[in-house]
């Protein structure tokens, strides 16, 4: 066994904006995913309920995904974190996170966070 390799979390806690109809859809379709590594949506509205270090207001900045051993990955890394914890999606997950697909990822995530603000800026 490999000392070096990274832990495989015992599960993933997504914090999401439960005010925002996108958020709430994509919380519920990652949760009903196939999964690798169990994966449990959270609103960010009530980060100590899960134990959360963060505050409330900076997850509600970006997608935040919390290890259950504390590891923290925002933005980007969050939504390929996402992936890699899905059964059907984790071949996609190490595909984006590479180096010739990471800069398209990026923008697609970039996107649906724009799409996600502009639908909280009409709130």
């Amino acid at each position: 066994m490999n000392d070096d390799a990274p832990a495989i979390p015992a599960h993933l806690t997504v914090f999401f904006d439960a005010e925002c109809g996108l958020c709430r859809r994509v919380a519920d379709w990652l949760e009903r995913q196939p999964q690798y590594v169990p994966v449990y949506c959270v609103p960010a509205q009530s980060p100590n309920q899960a134990g959360c270090p963060l505050r409330a207001e900076d997850l509600l900045r970006e997608i935040t995904v919390v290890s259950a051993e504390g590891a923290i990955w925002r933005g980007t890394d969050a939504w390929i974190t996402c992936l890699w914890a899905l059964r059907s999606w984790r071949a996609w997950s190490l595909r984006l996170a590479g180096p010739r697909l990471r800069p398209w990822a990026e923008r697609l995530f970039a996107v649906v966070a724009g799409l996600r603000a502009a639908t909280v800026q009409r709130r």
